[in-house]
């Protein structure tokens, strides 16, 4: 079975040349960018993470600092060869996936992620396809997916059904209680710890759960990647956000909880 599948009228994806172009009788054409990737939604603007964000995930996720995650996930996710990767960002989880020798497919909403997670790919000679898209309507085919990692993204829990087989794997990686704490604390008057997710989804089979947590020191340039990676970015204010340059390093905490369903 063919993976992709035609945004517009859901017909097998085939490549021609440098474009996928559809089987139905329309014959939709999306071309591929020079990187790798592909745009295919019908929306007209893409968003998610602009040039900065995606920098900032990129230098600091290649320093490995989040490396023990990555590798828990991928070993939650066994043998399965077909894997989406929903709301893959700028690839860096894919890679690693991938190197594994999975069939990775990565979707986001991001075209500046899609672009830097195919060249990051390409760059260490795995292989993984990337495509613009929303997670609410993936281009892929029905009963298709051995396994979708949802790492930090929002849960599309009907189009994840949709596109698994049965039996089929869902891992979904979140933040724990501790996680980032200390950089909270550093820019907060009043830090907390995080709430639990309240999105996971009811029509799967919980099958395990585990939690990766361990601490890490972070400085310089790292640390102010850090904080613009993370949803704080977007709702601190400038005095807040400046306490960051008055410090060396900070030793912080790094909570994930991974928790792996079942299509049933």
């Amino acid at each position: 079975m063919t993976v992709l599948s035609c945004p517009f009228c859901s017909a097998e994806l085939t490549r021609t040349g440098n474009s996928l172009i559809c089987t139905g009788e329309r014959k939709h054409c999306f071309d591929i960018a020079k990187s790798g990737y592909v745009t295919l939604t019908r929306a007209s603007g893409t968003s998610g993470d602009d040039r900065d964000m995606v920098r900032a995930r990129t230098a600091f996720l290649d320093k490995g600092y989040y490396r023990p995650f990555a590798d828990a996930v991928a070993e939650s996710l066994g043998g399965a060869k077909t894997v989406i990767d929903a709301g893959c960002g700028e690839g860096y989880y894919s890679n690693i996936i991938a190197s594994g020798g999975h069939d990775v497919y990565g979707f986001d909403l991001s075209k500046y992620a899609c672009d830097k997670a195919a060249k990051r790919v390409k760059a260490d000679g795995n292989n993984a396809f990337f495509g613009v898209s929303s997670i609410y309507e993936l281009p892929v085919s029905d009963n298709s997916a051995d396994a979708i990692v949802s790492l930090f993204a929002p849960i599309a829990e009907r189009e994840f059904a949709r596109v698994l087989k049965d039996g089929g794997l869902l891992i979904v990686g979140a933040a724990g209680r501790e996680h980032l704490y200390e950089l909270k604390k550093a820019i907060y008057a009043e830090a907390y710890e995080n709430e639990g997710r309240r999105d996971l989804p009811s029509g799967f089979e919980e099958i395990a759960r585990k939690n990766v947590t361990y601490k890490f020191d972070c400085a310089g340039e790292d640390l102010k990647s850090l904080f613009m990676m993370t949803p704080y970015a977007f709702k601190t204010s400038r005095e807040d956000a400046a306490k960051l340059d008055t410090l060396s390093h900070l030793e912080i905490t790094a909570d994930f909880d991974i928790f792996v369903y079942r299509k049933y």
